[in-house]
């Protein structure tokens, strides 16, 4: 059986003008790590170890969260590491793999649209007045990247990122029946996690004080009125992404 598996090391370039995120690259190594589809009989399984996702890798080699993991002809996104110690020495790193079955697919060449829907016009109006100087290294960027974002604030001069999801929309009928605008409700999620010299709750709390202040101080223009909060924070592994999403009504006409 062969233990050879390519590994597609994830690294992050520039950031994308419109989405806010960086762009993604792979470099390439030859690994040796132990692939077990699940489903599959084996008894290479350590006691406490077991296939959680499509597949789960087994290897002494590095791996890190988003990297791509090619055997043969068939693709695995690495979602996350544990690694393994007999006292104070490392014994093996486990990787849970999720199968990348669309990993081939091309598609044509599309151009932009040039109206400024509801997440770019959110995302100039919090680039434009976010200005606390409790918030150093923060960055403004739609949903969240097609790879893990701690990446982001392990790999960038990045401690904060404000994602702004897809809004629900409703469209404003006017006596005519003629749409006149749209009433947009927006989700705004800052997310951090611990840091030297930052402590990831307390960063959270300066953004949600940052987001009332201009909420409260700006909301004209398209009409923007905060609309509730929701906390969201999630363990991964060994560590917090501190979370919350806040919603902005959003009125604007429809140009």
């Amino acid at each position: 059986m062969s233990l050879q598996v390519t590994r597609q090391k994830l690294v992050l370039g520039d950031r994308d003008a419109t989405t806010g995120w960086y762009s993604k690259d792979y470099t390439e190594t030859t690994k040796e790590m132990i692939v077990i589809a699940k489903g599959s009989t084996t008894s290479a399984l350590p006691s406490g170890v077991y296939v959680r996702t499509d597949a789960l890798g087994l290897t002494t080699d590095g791996f890190n969260e988003g990297d791509k993991i090619q055997k043969g002809n068939v693709t695995y996104e690495v979602k996350a590491t544990r690694e393994h110690v007999i006292g104070e020495s490392f014994w093996f790193r486990e990787c849970d793999l999720t199968l990348l079955q669309f990993e081939s697919l091309s598609g044509a060449v599309y151009v932009e649209s040039t109206v400024e829907d509801a997440k770019y016009r959110t995302k100039v109006y919090l680039e434009t007045y976010l200005s606390s100087p409790a918030m150093p290294n923060y960055i403004v960027a739609y949903g969240e990247p097609d790879y893990p974002i701690t990446q982001v604030f392990k790999t960038k001069n990045v401690d904060l990122a404000f994602c702004i999801g897809d809004p629900n929309s409703e469209p404003i009928i006017d006596s005519t029946h003629y749409i006149v605008g749209y009433r947009e409700n927006v989700p705004i999620t800052p997310c951090c996690i611990d840091k030297d010299n930052i402590t990831g709750a307390k960063l959270l709390q300066q953004a949600r004080t940052e987001l009332r202040r201009i909420t409260e101080t700006y909301p004209l223009g398209s009409l923007r009125l905060p609309a509730g909060e929701k906390p969201q924070s999630q363990l991964l592994g060994s560590t917090t992404l501190y979370k919350f999403t806040c919603y902005l009504d959003y009125e604007r006409d429809k140009t």
